[in-house]
């Protein structure tokens, strides 16, 4: 058994979040034992300890730091952690320094974004940790490429889809029937985290193009915004208010997914793109900007079709296509399926992680 612990400064509950909670649900399910550090009014923590992770509360501020840095010291001594995995900036500052004084365990640290690391002082953790983790193979290229890490210390291992939570064969709720839309209603949607990067503007100008020549198509967008409701207040601005639906945060995403009849995520960047991962899953046909790590899931006219980012003609010829070829839709939607199930499911990656873990702990065991 193993005593891995995870810290995650950022408060939030997104991708990064959701993958980190993944981890340790599963790593607990395998025998091993999960302490997840974090911030007082942590969704992660919250959720975590709703299904009986051990969670750790430590403030992270800045005026925080030297009393972190000592509860995780004392943590990580106290109770003979194996693993450290840090998350975020500042718990990665935190923890690594606290990891590599306390001498024991491996450190690494996953990075989840697809923005460059800058030469920021704070940024020599990266080169503290044993191994650096990254959720998708163009991460871990520019790591190398641009921030010249010995290829050896970064490996790539991309989210995975629980396969029997995001099933096609297991839909129950419906939200066509909750918003009041027909069940034969062409319906596209997304779902993401509604930031800048996301591109929302384009699905926007794209879903103007489409309701010119489809206009019976609905449009959904399902996620939460940080910034308050500014993509809310474009839509009214555009008028389309009675054409595209947002209902906020949800948890029953694999449901939503099942009623789509087009998934579309229209990235500027993106790491990987975990929602693509869970549409596919459901077997949705979809529509996403060929950026990041997006092509690592969508293979043009194989499981779905790529466009350039921040064309919106280009996005909307390419859902018109789907609504109208629907056995093309299906085919894509089951390919997707196949591609999951053979490459990028959960159980896969956390065998990749629990296999990294345990070569590791060999080789420092090897070296002493």
């Amino acid at each position: 058994m193993l005593t891995i612990l995870h810290t995650e400064s950022a408060k939030r509950w997104g991708g990064q979040e959701r993958r980190t909670f993944a981890e340790a649900v599963e790593f607990k399910k395998r025998g091993h034992r999960v302490i997840l550090a974090v911030q007082p009014g942590s969704l992660l923590g919250k959720h975590a300890k709703e299904v009986g992770v051990e969670v750790r509360e430590i403030r992270m501020k800045n005026r925080d730091i030297p009393k972190a840095f000592f509860s995780l010291f004392t943590l990580i001594r106290r109770e003979r952690v194996d693993i450290v995995n840090t998350h975020s900036s500042k718990d990665s500052w935190i923890a690594s320094l606290a990891a590599r004084l306390a001498h024991r365990p491996i450190l690494l640290r996953t990075r989840h974004v697809t923005i460059p690391i800058s030469n920021h002082p704070f940024n020599i953790v990266y080169k503290l940790s044993h191994t650096i983790i990254t959720i998708g193979g163009a991460i871990r290229r520019d790591m190398i490429e641009i921030n010249r890490f010995p290829a050896e210390k970064v490996v790539s291992i991309p989210t995975g889809v629980d396969l029997d939570r995001f099933s096609p064969d297991k839909v129950q709720g419906n939200i066509r029937k909750e918003l009041g839309i027909g069940q034969d209603t062409p319906l596209v949607g997304s779902v993401s985290i509604i930031r800048t990067e996301k591109g929302f503007p384009y699905f926007l100008e794209a879903a103007q193009e489409i309701l010119r020549i489809r206009p019976e198509v609905k449009f959904l967008i399902v996620g939460y915004e940080p910034k308050g409701d500014t993509l809310a207040q474009e839509v009214k601005r555009r008028g389309l208010s009675d054409r595209v639906f947002m209902p906020g945060l949800r948890e029953d995403i694999p449901d939503i997914l099942a009623r789509l009849d087009v998934f579309v995520l229209c990235s500027l960047r993106e790491a990987f793109g975990q929602a693509i991962a869970q549409a596919l899953a459901i077997e949705r046909p979809v529509v996403a900007t060929n950026v990041g790590g997006i092509p690592e899931l969508i293979k043009h006219n194989k499981t779905g079709l790529l466009i350039p980012p921040a064309d919106s003609k280009a996005l909307a010829k390419a859902i018109l296509e789907l609504l109208e070829d629907r056995e093309k839709a299906k085919r894509l939607g089951k390919n997707g399926r196949r591609l999951i199930e053979e490459k990028f499911s959960q159980e896969t990656m956390i065998d990749k992680i629990e296999n990294l873990y345990r070569e590791l702990l060999k080789k420092r065991k090897r070296e002493i």
